[in-house]
């Protein structure tokens, strides 16, 4: 007997052995059991989630002599008939070689006619979206008052290219992707009957790389029981999706947290000379990138990235030392480089392009590789603390006066008790004093008084300030400008924290006064620009707003 793929051998033959539908198969199982059948249905979802098995069962059942509960028995003359596919009266369509009027045309002749065999005509119409406009207005007639011996089945994975009619017209199931241990379950059970073994997450495997697709993890697991019989490794998985190993992500993944470019372009060297391709190897790393951003905004969450409690531990782990924003930053710089691939003459290059800007933050310009640095910074200053007696200043040795003649010595007095020893204390070095504001100062020396206090007390908010500019003091309030082209900037820091932070530094320089942050269309000029054209121009110098 020839060889039959493991999605034709296994396809199911009664509803209760359709995978994750029930909330289809309960309906159509009450519609038979109770005679509400209607005259057309429209199934729609995507690859491989059972809409041509189902439609076959109901075929089946809308024929069976004995059905039981809803179910086909499977057994019945008409059962048996059903399920050759010789049957004259279930006839399969596949419309996307069958989408003239000349097709349609004769579907509604063969309508007509009452069944040969069975006690319904049943037409299965596959991939009904390719069915052209004046073929769906062909059909539309017959589809909305058929014979009473006809059901219309219309199944789709583009429902939206159905037109309205043709969908008010008929009854509507949309099939759910299904889940990884859907689909892990039910290869278990075919290679228990097959007698085969599986190592350890091999199945997950499968079942991930399916997309949900029930028919796509049947074709694969049937490939990997070509490497072997008796046992299915991982090797096996990964040789044929051309993916990598977990490993070796964790790996690739490591040398980028740690931002080390080196090791980064070796191990995608190895990619090349292990014959991987690029593309497949960069969708990999993205999705591992993506279940350490979840695990690092989530916490535990194995069923979101449906994976085993191993590894989610696993990635938790590896999240700890990466910060949210470059995780997202990261995944981005990937899923673009993933985007570019198929139109770049050298992948490589852009790949190692992409590893040098995720290890080298400081390269790009924009606010979230600014934040980035800031994080790193941070990272080497906490690093950098500094233990009790480290880096003192240093005592300065006593001036040598020159000798005089001696003196008298005065009686010796009790010796003061010895001091208990301390703790050196680490001395700061002063900055540079902010410049002294009186009521009378203008907002360019106010502004530059606070940016100075910045310099010295919080650096870090000192670099989003460079931007600001001062436009004017009015009793206790000091109005900042922003760029128009800079609205992002401009919404930094009016949002958060930093509007805080700017207040209390201008708190300390001038007491009682407020900061205001506005949109502006150009940097004006400074008081000592406009004090000198004042002087050259007097009254004949107008400045606007």
């Amino acid at each position: 007997m020839a060889y039959r793929a493991l999605y034709r051998e296994f396809r199911p033959k009664t509803f209760k052995d359709v995978v994750g539908q029930a909330h289809i198969t309960d309906i159509l199982q009450n519609q038979i059991r109770t005679d509400h059948v209607a005259h057309a249905y429209l199934f729609c979802g995507s690859r491989g989630t059972g809409k041509t098995s189902t439609a076959k069962i109901f075929a089946r059942a809308l024929n069976c002599e004995h059905p039981e509960g809803g179910e086909p028995c499977n057994q019945c003359e008409s059962c048996r008939r059903s399920m050759k596919d010789t049957c004259p009266d279930i006839q399969e369509l596949d419309a996307a070689s069958n989408n003239g009027v000349d097709s349609i045309r004769s579907l509604i002749e063969k309508a007509q006619y009452t069944p040969l065999e069975l006690k319904k005509r049943v037409f299965i119409i596959d991939e009904a979206h390719m069915i052209s406009s004046n073929a769906f207005n062909a059909l539309l007639k017959t589809l909305e008052e058929p014979p009473a011996h006809v059901v219309f089945i219309l199944a789709t994975t583009e429902p939206q290219k159905i037109p309205a009619t043709i969908i008010s017209r008929c009854q509507r199931f949309d099939f759910h992707r299904f889940t990884v241990k859907d689909i892990e379950t039910n290869l278990a059970h075919i290679l228990e009957q097959r007698g085969v073994s599986a190592e350890e997450g091999v199945l997950t495997e499968i079942a991930r790389s399916s997309e949900g697709a029930m028919r796509d993890a049947l074709s694969l697991l049937d490939q990997c029981l070509s490497f072997s019989k008796e046992t299915v490794t991982k090797k096996d998985v990964t040789d044929i999706l051309g993916s990598m190993d977990q490993d070796f992500l964790f790996r690739a993944a490591d040398s980028l947290i740690r931002l080390n470019a080196a090791e980064s372009l070796q191990l995608l060297d190895d990619v090349v000379r292990s014959g991987k391709t690029l593309p497949v190897f960069c969708q990999n790393l993205a999705s591992h990138f993506r279940c350490l951003l979840l695990a690092k905004t989530c916490g535990s969450c194995a069923d979101l990235l449906e994976c085993t409690s191993d590894s989610m531990e696993l990635y938790l782990s590896q999240a700890k030392n990466a910060s949210g924003s470059w995780l997202l930053s990261t995944m981005e710089t990937l899923l673009k480089a993933e985007g570019d691939l198929r139109y770049f003459p050298s992948p490589r290059t852009l790949l190692e392009t992409a590893f040098v800007r995720i290890c080298h933050p400081e390269t790009a310009v924009s606010l979230d590789t600014l934040e980035t640095r800031i994080d790193l910074l941070e990272k080497q200053l906490t690093a950098m603390v500094l233990t009790p007696g480290q880096f003192t200043a240093p005592v300065p040795e006593p001036r040598q006066e020159p000798a005089k003649d001696p003196k008298p010595e005065p009686a010796p007095e009790a010796e003061p008790p010895a001091p208990t020893a301390e703790k050196p204390v680490r001395k700061e070095v002063p900055g540079p004093a902010a410049p002294t504001v009186t009521p009378d100062t203008g907002a360019e020396a106010v502004w530059n008084a606070v940016l100075m206090l910045l310099d010295r007390e919080n650096p870090f908010e000192r670099a989003y300030l460079g931007d600001a500019f001062p436009l004017k003091m009015e009793e206790n309030k000091l109005t900042l400008g922003v760029s128009k082209d800079k609205e992002a900037l401009y919404k930094t820091l009016t949002t958060g924290s930093h509007i805080q932070k700017i207040n209390a530094m201008l708190e300390k320089v001038r007491p009682g006064s407020t900061v205001s942050i506005v949109l502006a269309e150009t940097v004006p000029a400074s008081e000592e620009t406009e004090a000198r054209l004042r002087e050259e121009f007097g009254d004949r110098l107008i400045i606007e707003d």
